[in-house]
């Protein structure tokens, strides 16, 4: 089985090899590494499975041009001036309804998310019904069932190509959920973030670059995080697309100009 790291760690790698031009050579493993680490975001702190699991408040400088950070039902972006707060919750965003062709749009196949691939939809059928969030669990499950085969990080993989080789990383784990959910007429949209790690490439507590999923429930958008099997606070949403890999360029450029300034955990007061 792998560990729960091992997703993060390649998809970044894939995410950097993605910004090479056509034509040129793919870079090696070693260059890659190398590629990651200046990625890195180091946290201020060391953030606990129990923090992640509520809600946290981070403070985020980018220093060079703003940065549109996207403001989504599980992300609420304050700009105080020197720094960007950005508090990862359940509910606290108030991102505006989608309007109705936002929601065809994100419905519709692509180069990469093949939703009406007839092996995408007999993949998807292993979401045998109910809420939007029970399939999209059930695929959660099955994505992550499927993609036990092996890696080359190079490369960008469609879902048809990722069900084909069985392999992949956090790009093709998100491609792959995102179709099967539009297979079964769950608009998905797929987020470019960085979500938080303990261990990572011999350095500790860091975030690094990662793909995510949200789905719309007829209310909101909610993330799935196939790769590492859930959401939590320690993902920090940078750009969202609609899978295509023409939307990866600029993520990774505010991802390497990214700073966390303070972290904290926010307590519910219950009384």
């Amino acid at each position: 089985m792998r560990s729960s790291l091992r997703p993060t760690l390649l998809c970044c790698a894939v995410l950097v090899a993605c910004g090479a031009r056509a034509g040129e050579p793919k870079p090696g493993n070693e260059e890659i590494e190398r590629s990651l680490r200046k990625l890195l975001v180091t946290s201020p702190y060391r953030i606990s499975d129990a923090a992640r699991a509520g809600t946290i408040r981070f403070r985020v400088q980018m220093p060079g041009a703003p940065w549109a950070w996207p403001e989504t039902h599980e992300q609420h972006v304050r700009d105080d001036g020197a720094t960007t707060g950005l508090t990862i919750c359940g509910d606290c965003g108030t991102e505006a309804r989608p309007s109705a062709a936002e929601l065809r749009r994100y419905l519709e196949p692509n180069a990469w998310v093949q939703s009406r691939d007839r092996r995408v939809i007999a993949f998807a059928r292993a979401a045998t019904g109910g809420t939007v969030d029970s399939q999209m669990n059930q695929l959660v499950l099955a994505v992550r069932r499927k993609l036990t085969g092996a890696i080359d990080f190079r490369e960008y993989r469609s879902a048809t190509e990722a069900l084909l080789s069985r392999g992949g990383d956090c790009t093709e784990f998100a491609i792959l959920l995102a179709a099967a959910a539009r297979a079964r007429h769950i608009p998905t949209r797929v987020v470019v973030g960085v979500s938080y790690a303990s261990h990572f490439l011999g350095e500790r507590h860091a975030f690094s670059p990662h793909m995510w999923v949200q789905a719309w429930d007829g209310q909101h958008w909610k993330s799935y995080d196939a790769a590492l099997g859930r959401f939590d606070a320690g993902h920090i949403a940078i750009s969202i697309g609609d899978g295509t890999p023409e939307g990866l360029r600029g993520g990774m450029q505010a991802i390497a100009r990214m700073h966390i300034v303070d972290a904290a955990g926010v307590v519910e007061d219950t009384g």
